[in-house]
């Protein structure tokens, strides 16, 4: 019984060693698997992302240039124009509070003493005016808006026109919901 357990011990051995070489080549596979994917996960790391933007109807949105600072002052100027010199006696107050938005922080209370004359004339009165600007000039260099078109006020039910010409100052401030542009009224003054 020695002897068969010596005989076969050899062949266990190579067997043994056979299955080793089996799991040798196995690992190596494994590795160089491993190895590649490694190689596949930093190249597609390093790549930039492919974005594709889509408008609601489903289209492609092309990449255009930035905005023009005069054109985005523009934008602002007339979003400014329609919430404070454009109401109604029973929204003069809310747009005219909706216009603060374009006032720097520091300037709140001398806007607020401001308009509360205009509010309360408006209401008392029933007044209510609109104005249609047909040019807006911008001067980046002085930091002036130069506007100009026509103004039509309603007093208990008479309506007057009149022209308009402004002269805002303005500077550049921080963003927000109701101010995306970062255009704040400094000073206002009517020309003649």
């Amino acid at each position: 019984m020695k002897n068969e357990n010596h005989a076969r011990l050899p062949h266990m051995l190579g067997a043994l060693s056979h299955a080793n070489q089996y799991l040798k080549a196995f690992s190596m596979a494994a590795m160089a698997i491993a190895g590649l994917t490694l190689v596949v996960l930093i190249i597609g790391v390093t790549r930039p992302p492919v974005v594709l933007t889509l408008l609601p109807s489903g289209e492609v949105l092309e990449r255009t240039a930035l905005p023009k600072a005069e054109d985005q002052v523009r934008v602002a100027i007339r979003h400014y124009l329609g919430k404070r010199y454009q109401w109604e006696p029973a929204t003069v107050k809310q747009k005219l509070q909706e216009a603060q938005a374009f006032i720097l922080p520091a300037n709140t209370k001398a806007y607020q003493a401001a308009v509360a004359n205009v509010s309360r004339f408006a209401t008392e009165k029933q007044v209510s005016q609109r104005v249609y600007p047909e040019k807006t000039e911008v001067s980046l260099e002085k930091k002036t808006v130069a506007v100009t078109g026509d103004r039509i006020t309603t007093i208990q039910g008479l309506r007057a026109a009149g022209s308009l010409n402004l002269e805002l100052s303005f500077e550049f401030g921080a963003r927000s919901q109701t101010n995306p542009w970062g255009i704040y009224i400094t000073k206002e003054r009517e020309l003649q």
